[in-house]
């Protein structure tokens, strides 16, 4: 494993953590300008940086925790960090609390910053008895 993963999990993790603390400064320096997130519930409707950086004031988030966490080279300077995330959130007084499976686009920028372009946003599936046929055709 590369330097540059645990450098992409550090900034993973430094984001999440600046929600959690309110912290303006690094939540803004830590998304890429054309920063986007879709959500599983609205595939065709991705919000932009500014959107999601608004969001941040009522979509409050407590405890954040990264596991499972996978990071793969897709490119020069690019990275594809896959992960569940455990919250306890909370949205204009409704809950959020609990996992989502997460994909996150990271792209080293010119000044050496890893910054996040893309979150990809949905439920982890069930342990059913498809994901367990799935699990046993084996992996990398």
């Amino acid at each position: 494993m590369g330097d540059w993963v645990q450098d992409v999990e550090r900034a993973a993790t430094r984001w999440m953590q600046a929600w959690v603390a309110l912290d303006r400064a690094t939540l803004e320096d830590s998304l890429a300008q054309d920063f986007t997130l879709t959500v599983s519930a609205f595939p065709t409707r991705p919000m932009a940086r500014q959107a999601w950086l608004d969001t941040c004031d009522r979509y409050r988030c407590s405890r954040f925790a990264y596991r499972d966490v996978q990071v793969r080279s897709i490119g020069d300077g690019l990275a594809a960090m896959s992960s569940i995330a455990e919250q306890k959130a909370e949205l204009d007084g409704h809950d959020r609390s609990g996992a989502f499976w997460l994909t996150d686009l990271w792209r080293r920028e010119s000044d050496g910053k890893w910054r996040v372009f893309a979150r990809f946003s949905g439920y982890p599936e069930p342990g059913r008895a498809s994901a367990e046929a799935l699990a046993g055709l084996g992996g990398a």
